[in-house]
């Protein structure tokens, strides 16, 4: 039988946190997972997946690498969360990425999550939107916290107390993120994943050369954009650091954040430029924008 729609965190008894099945495998395939995922290590988020890597030297092409269980998982004797991909054909991990606080995870589509690995740019092609929604959020609910933990300790230490001289801190005092003064209005645009199905993949082996040959549908650059050169630069020529490239901004892109009355001080801004970034990426990243601003202006009077 399949295991239940519930998905996210769970609790059992004494409050330890149980491991958390997808809905797409049986029961005793979701059991194969969790028995591979070793010693006090728990799967927050369980789903089947592709993994795809921009290899060098062809940085900017999607290369297919493998599918199979991804899973988010909170290894405790590392002290760390880990996406780990395992083949349960061969009943072993086949990749691994360990969550920073520095890592920039990116839904491109519902479906397709793109972020700099260790070696490339890399992403996951996930079978079901909904596991990996769920997926997505859980992992920027890591990274956020990962962040506020880090921010904590860089905040300058209390004031001395009177007639002791003042102690220099190496850190200032954290910055507070701007808002943007408009707010960018745009209809969500619906986009298929074309290239695997859960029954496709039932048993999750790697797919043989045969199975590549039958003409399915491969992912194309207008769904996920090209892979980005390895520089925690994005599609959109957004950096998490610098903000919009202002002088290399995709013309519509320029449009669109002028209609909006957002200058280009707020695009160059770190804490405020990622706010629209996620907010372009939420609606299923720039091609997808760029397709809705030319059906609007198709249909406009």
């Amino acid at each position: 039988s399949r295991s239940g729609p519930d998905r996210g965190s769970r609790s059992g008894a004494r409050g330890q946190q149980e491991n958390v099945p997808s809905h797409l495998l049986l029961d005793h395939e979701n059991q194969q997972v969790f028995e591979l995922l070793g010693r006090k290590c728990t799967t927050l988020a369980t789903s089947v997946a592709q993994l795809y890597q921009a290899l060098p030297p062809n940085s900017q092409v999607w290369g297919k690498q493998g599918c199979g269980v991804l899973c988010l998982v909170k290894d405790n004797p590392r002290r760390s969360y880990f996406i780990r991909l395992f083949n349960l054909k061969e009943r072993r991990l086949t990749w691994e990425l360990e969550l920073s606080s520095q890592l920039v995870y990116s839904a491109i589509t519902p479906y397709f999550h793109t972020f700099p690995g260790d070696e490339c740019q890399a992403g996951l092609n996930f079978v079901d939107e909904a596991e990996a929604r769920d997926f997505y959020a859980l992992v920027e609910e890591k990274i956020q916290k990962r962040q506020q933990r880090m921010e904590k300790r860089q905040l300058p230490p209390p004031p001395p107390p009177v007639n002791e001289a003042p102690s220099l801190s190496p850190a200032g005092p954290s910055k507070q993120p701007n808002s943007p003064s408009g707010s960018l209005n745009l209809v969500t645009m619906d986009i298929q994943n074309p290239d695997i199905t859960s029954s496709r993949y039932r048993g999750l082996p790697v797919p043989t050369a045969s199975e590549k040959k039958k003409g399915k549908k491969k992912i194309s650059k207008a769904d996920i954009g090209a892979p980005s050169g390895f520089k925690h630069v994005t599609h959109v020529g957004w950096d998490p650091n610098t903000g919009f490239d202002v002088n290399n901004l995709d013309p519509d892109l320029k449009t669109l954040f002028s209609q909006a009355g957002i200058s280009e001080a707020q695009l160059t801004d770190a804490e405020t430029s990622k706010l629209i970034y996620d907010f372009i990426e939420g609606q299923g990243g720039l091609e997808a924008v760029k397709e809705e601003l030319r059906r609007q202006g198709e249909f406009s009077p």
